[in-house]
């Protein structure tokens, strides 16, 4: 019983989040084909996938007379699936009723290694030692 949850979830978590619920238009793909085979006797699977799969990224592709229903095919139209939505809260400013008053030094602090010790750096690598 878990293994059929977990197929269960995993399957739907991947038909929502990827793809694979193009897979769901199969059905409409295997429809299409008979349409056009009861049209055309001659026409095979491969002349079929051909004609209404090659060159379908292309923006300047024909439309047909069943231009409709083979946007209905899966893989034809790829949707946005999974999307972020990220919000940047606006900054909240407090105003304070205490008057700050800045004192300026007349000291500089600098940072430079140069003034610090290295001899800690030289016992770090150490193999241990036994008393």
């Amino acid at each position: 019983m878990k293994r059929v949850f977990a197929l269960f979830f995993l399957t739907t978590y991947l038909i929502s989040t990827t793809e694979l619920s193009q897979l769901l238009k199969f059905p409409t793909l295997v429809e299409h084909y008979i349409e056009h085979k009861e049209q055309n006797p001659q026409i095979s699977v491969i002349q079929f996938l051909v004609l209404h799969y090659e060159g379908s990224h292309s923006k300047n592709r024909h439309h047909n007379k069943d231009y409709d229903e083979d946007q209905k095919l899966p893989f034809i139209i790829h949707s946005d699936v999974l999307n972020f939505c990220f919000v940047h809260p606006q900054p909240v400013f407090f105003e304070s009723f205490h008057k700050i008053v800045m004192v300026e030094s007349s000291k500089v602090m600098s940072f430079d290694d140069s003034f610090l010790s290295n001899h800690f750096l030289s016992t770090i690598w150490q193999p241990p030692r036994f008393c």
